[in-house]
């Protein structure tokens, strides 16, 4: 998993080493989400072919981070940054998702019907 997160870091970043990064915060964050991606595939190894149905799931996501930090700013006995934190990993796991099927989405309008009847 430590090659996984070099070559990452690296891709990202651009740099031939991930040394001049705060490596420990990359590393550890980068680690989470991957984690938290092979954990949600492997309990719901279905994901939407409609691209507005996956961007949805990501959507729910980032609500729940927004939420989080919604209550910390302003409710602060109700959350803290680790919960903020849990939920950003989750988004970005869900935004991964999103990302690798680009290719295998439908980009199809879906039904529609009528209203001014």
């Amino acid at each position: 998993m430590k090659t996984i997160i070099a070559t990452i870091i690296r891709i990202v970043t651009g740099l031939k080493t991930p040394c001049h990064l705060p490596h420990n915060h990359v590393n550890a964050a980068i680690y989470d989400i991957l984690t938290e991606f092979h954990a949600a595939t492997a309990n719901f190894p279905q994901w939407p072919t409609d691209p507005l149905h996956a961007l949805s799931v990501v959507q729910e996501e980032v609500g729940e981070v927004q939420k989080e930090v919604l209550q910390l700013t302003y409710e602060p006995h109700k959350s803290d940054r680790e919960k903020v934190r849990k939920e950003a990993i989750q988004m970005a796991a869900m935004s991964l998702r999103f990302l690798l099927s680009l290719d295998a989405y439908v980009y199809a309008p879906g039904a529609q019907h009528e209203q001014n009847q």
